[in-house]
């Protein structure tokens, strides 16, 4: 006789923290650390995860200590009580989780400190030239939007624990003006789309899609310019920054800057169009001199050095040195110009 989600039992106790909210005790239908399918029950007051009964469509274990015990990245989705309980393998090593996933744990204390509910986009780090959404409340959020395998139904999704604070699902989404055209001012970015987005259903739950909400999605320029009021000011943090040329012309993106190893700033492209001379090559900059702040307003040489010589077969060719593109100034960290979104 097949098991019903409603007839489940919630032996096991555990820990959520949700992106909004305090940390809450939950039960869990059986340890999260087996290869297995995991049944979780949230109670009220979760942040944005309403009471219910959830499973973990996908989890990875992030830590786990024979004290301290167990902390697990989850993807959860929201179960029906008249569902069949299902055992397949949801551990996954391999999932990539972020900081915008959920955390579950066997003890409270195993969070971090909390800090206050994230207000805007860009209190984390997010490429900010990719898709955005206005939701119908007029809070900004990055998105992610794809088609289905069978290119028939589309999805949307926000990208950063600011936005699945607001809105934490996987949402399918009615272009208002149809499919076609909707794929195809998303993909050429120089237009909003107004999608009809659908409640998600439990698993399980054959009722009809309910409406959820409006939004209107398209570039950071595009959404800017939809926007009944002035959007909150993007602040890139640590991770990009922008070099100025010194002889004129366009400031530009880049990454790389969280973490920089050696003596030299590998530069990660951000923006969906590299200039000319940036295009086809490896691009670096010197670390800053003794007693001159990392974070603050400096003159650099930029090197680049093209892919073509990184993947010869010769050894000479391979180390030949990268060559100096141009001077810039590299702006403080925190910099955005001016009507930035123009330049994307």
């Amino acid at each position: 006789m097949t098991q019903l989600v409603g007839d489940l039992s919630f032996p096991h106790v555990g820990y959520l923290e949700s992106r909004r909210g305090p940390i809450v005790e939950i039960r869990l239908s059986n340890h999260p650390m087996g290869q297995r399918r995991t049944y979780v029950r949230v109670p009220e007051g979760a942040g944005e995860i309403p009471a219910g009964v959830y499973s973990t469509l996908v989890k990875q274990v992030a830590d786990s200590d024979p004290e301290l015990g167990w902390l697990v990245a989850v993807d959860l989705e929201p179960e029906s009580p008249d569902a069949p309980v299902r055992d397949d393998a949801t551990l996954d090593d391999e999932w990539d989780s972020g900081e915008q996933d959920l955390l579950i744990a066997s003890d409270a204390e195993a969070f971090l400190p909390q800090q206050p509910p994230l207000e805007r986009e860009g209190d984390q780090p997010v490429n900010p030239f990719g898709l955005w959404a206005l939701d119908e409340s007029g809070a900004a959020l990055r998105v992610e939007v794809e088609l289905d395998e069978g290119g028939e139904t589309l999805w949307i999704e926000p990208s950063t624990a600011y936005g699945k604070s607001l809105h934490p699902w996987h949402y399918e989404a009615e272009p208002v003006d149809g499919l076609d055209a909707a794929v195809a001012a998303i993909e050429a970015g120089d237009a909003v789309v107004e999608l009809r987005l659908l409640a998600p259903r439990a698993f399980g739950d054959h009722a009809e899609a309910v409406p959820y909400e409006r939004w209107r999605v398209g570039s950071r320029r595009a959404v800017e310019q939809a926007a009944p009021a002035e959007l909150p000011e993007f602040d890139p943090g640590v991770w990009m920054r922008w070099l100025t040329p010194v002889d004129g012309g366009d400031p530009v993106a880049f990454g790389g800057f969280m973490f920089p190893d050696g003596r030299a700033i590998e530069l990660q492209p951000v923006m969906p169009v590299e200039p000319e001379w940036a295009a086809g090559r490896v691009l670096t900059i010197p670390m800053p001199r003794p007693g001159v702040a990392f974070e603050d307003r400096r003159e650099v040489t930029v090197s680049g050095k093209p892919f073509k010589e990184l993947r010869s077969s010769a050894p000479k060719i391979q180390k030949r040195p990268p060559v100096p593109l141009g001077r810039f100034m590299l702006e403080a960290e925190g910099y955005m110009p001016p009507g930035w979104s123009a330049l994307g």
